[in-house]
């Protein structure tokens, strides 16, 4: 595993070196799913607080609200890794009760290597005190059949690990209030499915 990662970030960083505007793009997403013992109210209670990702997103120290507005569409934020980088989150979409979709970037380009990176939270109501979350990353990648197929090979690889692990840790924090850890991310990321590419997963309109 840690062999694929060391492959996708060497490809992240040679590809951001090839993105050109002139590019052809090539849209990929990857989603998952995973069941969390909690009403589906306290869960878009959760989740429709902007400021707590660094409590189930791993390798996160911090998120930062940087706009006047603390939610809705417009509403921005930093989320720092451990050694003090960050990535520009801004909401474009936005469902009451039920999810939103945010664009990934840095200042007015989207977050490299990428052409559109955004991903989305979707909460769906099960039995009584039962919530589906489902997770999904949609990216455009340049360079078109060529980027397309080293993306594959090489980055929606480590896209699906992440969102596993995103999925099991927000499971965990969901479930007990408590910022996940790598262990608790770990017991809990069978727990988590991946949905098939074709599946895909429905706008929140």
């Amino acid at each position: 595993m840690m062999t694929r990662v060391r492959n996708g970030l060497v490809f992240l960083v040679v590809l951001a070196g090839l993105r050109s505007p002139l590019a052809l793009a090539d849209t990929q997403q990857v989603a998952v799913s995973v069941k969390a013992d909690v009403n589906v109210e306290r869960a878009w209670e959760i989740l429709s607080d902007f400021s707590v990702a660094h409590n189930y997103v791993p390798g996160l120290s911090k998120t930062e609200i940087v706009s006047a507005q603390r939610s809705g569409i417009g509403a921005h934020r930093r989320v720092y890794d451990e050694d003090g980088g960050f990535v520009e989150e801004t909401i474009i979409e936005w469902q009451p009760g039920v999810g939103f979709v945010i664009k990934l970037h840095d200042g007015e380009d989207p977050m490299a290597p990428f052409e559109r990176a955004e991903f989305s939270y979707r909460l769906s109501p099960l039995e009584t005190d039962k919530t589906l979350i489902r997770l999904m990353m949609t990216v455009e990648v340049p360079l078109g059949v060529v980027g397309a197929t080293l993306s594959e090979w090489f980055v929606l690889p480590v896209v699906e690990d992440n969102l596993v692990q995103v999925a099991a840790g927000m499971k965990h924090y969901y479930e007990t209030g408590q910022a996940a850890t790598d262990e608790d991310r770990e017991r809990l990321a069978g727990t988590v499915t991946v949905i098939p590419a074709d599946t895909g997963q429905e706008s929140l309109e």
